[in-house]
């Protein structure tokens, strides 16, 4: 019925009106567009970057919560870790448990973590602190067996980022003299 310019001109016509219509009768200024400004998925603002650290330091606690619990009841079940960590490292810690259980020994009191360093890159966090084991002691029925005392000592860790989650994904001793503890 109407041919190619037609519909174009059609077209154009029902974009003005809309935009005529748009505009309205009222005399008062159009509110100034905010620019839309692209920021790098890698920026990191300050309140983030704090947040993470924060975020690190909290799962750290948690960590060593369960690794107490777990020690502490003789539990190796693989379960008890599944919001704190991931790893190897954690069948290690369970293989040492049902060791220990299958000769009767537990452990009693709680380890005493200080001066907890977090450094988060992206989604890696690098995790320095003290670790004192002296008062957690191996009892084999009521008895305390007596292990040698080491005092504070270092102690690392790396944790991941996965989605929104932070989880420990290695432990193990930070590089010789990185952290110091007395």
């Amino acid at each position: 019925m109407f041919g190619r310019g037609s519909a174009q001109l059609a077209a154009v016509a029902a974009v003005l009106s809309l935009s005529l219509a748009a505009c309205g009768g009222s005399d008062e200024p159009e509110p100034a567009e905010t620019p839309v400004v692209a920021v790098p998925s890698s920026a990191v603002t300050p309140d983030q970057a704090a947040l993470d650290q924060g975020a690190v330091t909290d799962l750290v606690s948690r960590y060593w919560k369960r690794q107490m619990a777990a020690q502490n009841a003789g539990d190796d079940s693989t379960g008890q870790f599944a919001n704190v960590a991931k790893g190897g490292f954690i069948e290690k810690t369970l293989k040492s448990i049902r060791t220990a259980k299958a000769d009767g020994v537990v452990r009693e009191g709680s380890p005493e973590l200080t001066e907890v360093e977090v450094a988060v890159t992206g989604d890696t966090a690098e995790i320095k602190a003290c670790l004192d084991e002296d008062d957690w002691i191996f009892v084999r029925g009521a008895k305390d067996l007596k292990f040698t005392k080491y005092g504070t000592k270092p102690w690392g860790a790396e944790a991941t980022r996965t989605g929104e989650t932070w989880l420990i994904s290695d432990v193990r001793l930070p590089p010789k003299d990185e952290k110091n503890c007395t």
